[in-house]
């Protein structure tokens, strides 16, 4: 089987210049025309979306601001109303994605405990996302390097969190890159996601570069993938160790293409 790859825009094809718009068309000159998007907020909704019509380009998902401290029942309707602007704003630029963190833990309260606060709070923003036909993605990300603090480290804490809201709406992102640093194995954990798995992401360790710059066996990977059955893209989220973005993803490409 091939896989096809989405780009994700916050870090690369800078070389395009700081507009997204530009970043955009960069992308899809280059063949790449799934993108992917941190956040909509402050940014020209218009533009944005003439800027991937015209390139024949889809938003394939964007994040809700991740720094909400989920553990804190205070903060739970001001995430309410930040997820539904986002989710708005993803309806307007077509996209079907929201990507959803757990924010800061505390060091004060039993993990489950968090987690079961945290549960509260992803169930609340079910019915938006039933509402606007919405898919929310809980991403579990590595605390060792570039996420300190964060309660949602380990795949086991977003599948504790799916389980326990119980929706079809809340399903798995997986991030090869964080579930490495973070000291988890994919070989170990995909076989056991696999029926939640909404989206992949990828990038190198160390170092976080494109697929290929470090010591990742991605072959091994993405055949991994197609034996659980997942068909989805590869959402790539590094940083280029080349000039051009298109060369450093040439050879994970046809690699995706081959594999």
């Amino acid at each position: 089987m091939s896989f096809d790859i989405s780009v994700n825009l916050e870090y690369m094809f800078h070389e395009a210049g700081d507009r997204i718009e530009d970043r955009v068309a960069a992308a899809a000159d280059a063949g790449f025309t799934k993108v992917e998007l941190f956040t909509t907020d402050g940014r020209d909704l218009a533009c944005l979306s003439a800027a991937l019509a015209d390139n024949g380009a889809s938003l394939v998902s964007v994040v809700a601001d991740p720094r909400t401290r989920l553990v804190d029942r205070d903060t739970h309707a001001g995430f309410r109303d930040l997820f539904r602007k986002a989710g708005e704003d993803a309806v307007a630029l077509g996209c079907p994605r929201i990507v959803v963190g757990s924010g800061p833990g505390v060091p004060y309260m039993k993990r489950p405990v968090q987690l079961a606060i945290v549960a509260e709070a992803v169930a609340s923003i079910v019915p938006i996302a039933e509402e606007l036909g919405l898919i929310i993605m809980l991403e579990p990300v590595n605390t060792r390097m570039d996420h300190p603090g964060v309660l949602f480290s380990q795949t086991e804490d977003a599948l504790a969190v799916i389980a326990q809201v119980g929706s079809p709406r809340v399903r798995l992102l997986y991030d090869i890159y964080h579930s490495i640093v973070e000291g988890e194995d994919p070989a170990a954990i995909l076989p056991q996601v696999s029926h939640l798995l909404e989206h992949v992401q990828v990038a190198d360790v160390p170092g976080r570069g494109e697929p290929g710059s470090g010591t990742v066996d991605w072959e091994r990977q993405l055949s991994l993938l197609g034996s659980v059955g997942y068909s989805g893209l590869i959402g790539v989220e590094c940083y280029p160790t080349r000039a051009s973005t298109a060369e450093a993803l040439a050879s994970f490409r046809q690699l995706c293409d081959r594999v």
